[in-house]
């Protein structure tokens, strides 16, 4: 498993997409941390990602849930502007 973890400017890289390319590629999985916006849970998308966490559910649970299941389900049916890269 690659972790891809550390500051924004680190995990959003093309750098770390390289990595998370090749890590692919090779058949592991890939988990980016501290994803806790619907921006960054579609760079985790781009990027191949197989699992990410964050705590954004944690900080206003009755407002936020609805806001994440809404990111999820646009995650399944609106496809990126570059396709599926997994």
């Amino acid at each position: 498993m690659l972790f891809l973890a550390g500051s924004t400017q680190w995990k959003t890289s093309p750098a770390a997409h390289h990595l998370a390319l090749e890590a692919r590629e090779r058949g592991l999985a890939v988990h980016m941390g501290r994803v806790n916006s619907r921006r960054r849970l579609r760079i985790a998308q781009a990027f191949g990602c197989t699992s990410c966490d964050g705590t954004y559910l944690a900080f206003g649970p009755d407002t936020n849930l609805p806001r994440l299941l809404a990111w999820m389900n646009e995650l399944h049916t609106t496809p990126t502007l570059f396709g599926d890269e997994a």
